[in-house]
Parts: C-alpha cells; structure tokens; sequence
C-alpha cells in the first residue's frame, strides 16, 4: 500500500524536473550568446530562503560563462562560485548581474550556489518557482 502512494509523488516529482528544465532552455539559453553549452546544466525548484548547490569540472584554459536565471516571482538570484576549499571567486550580491565569464588557469571543480534570498513577503513561505545555472564554454 506504501508504494502505491509513491508512485503519484514520484511522478510529481519529474514533472516539476521536467518544467523546470524547460523553463531553463527557454529563459537561460539564449544568454549563452557565442557560448557552446557544456550540458553542465542544473535546475532546481526553490522557495525564499533557500540554496542549491552543485559542482562543476572546469578544464584548463577554456573560456567559460555561467548563466543563471530565476522565475521573475522570486526576485533577485544571487549566485556564487566557490573552489573546493570553499574560497569565493566570484559573488553576484547586490547587483542584479546574471552571467559570469572567466577563464581558469588549472583543470579544477567548483561549487556553484543559487540563493533566493528570504523576501519580505507575508506568503513567501508557499511561494516557489524554478531556478537554473547553465555553464557554456568557447573555444
């Protein structure tokens, strides 16, 4: 009986995955500009206050650009890049910036984090909307 209730959240689940994903491609791909996506793509489904993190493999000497972007309903994104040792490279916070372009000197992962920060709002707490980080690179 326990796993027939699964099923119905599991399919739930990859729904909002899916249109998150489509929300990406249709809102964060074309900041991309001359930059080929890597398919180092994530996307996730955030309330106020909350953080996603994921790691990404930077490879020497390629030029990349990170692009980030939110459900216009949750407000400002801030995003940060951070080298494993958990030293800041790089930090959107109070500008609305959403794109990142640098060029790494070693073969390394970093951590990348999307924060929405907590709002103001009395509702904040039921409101939710997709966030997504597309990493593209130039040859």
């Amino acid at each position: 009986m326990r796993y027939l209730l699964l099923i119905p959240l599991l399919a739930l689940s990859f729904s909002l995955s899916a249109q998150c994903r489509k929300f990406a491609k249709e809102n964060c791909k074309e900041s991309l500009q001359n930059y080929i996506p890597s398919g180092q793509s994530n996307t996730a489904e955030l309330k106020p206050g909350e953080r996603y993190q994921f790691m990404v493999t930077f490879y020497k000497g390629q030029h990349y650009r990170v692009v980030t972007c939110s459900d216009p309903k949750l407000g400002n994104l801030q995003f940060t890049i951070r080298n494993a040792k958990r030293q800041l490279y790089y930090d959107n916070e109070g500008n609305e910036n959403r794109t990142f372009d640098f060029k790494v000197a070693s073969t390394q992962q970093l951590v990348i984090s999307l924060l929405i920060p907590k709002s103001a709002e009395a509702n904040s707490d039921e409101l939710m909307g997709c966030v997504s980080a597309i990493v593209g690179f130039r040859l």
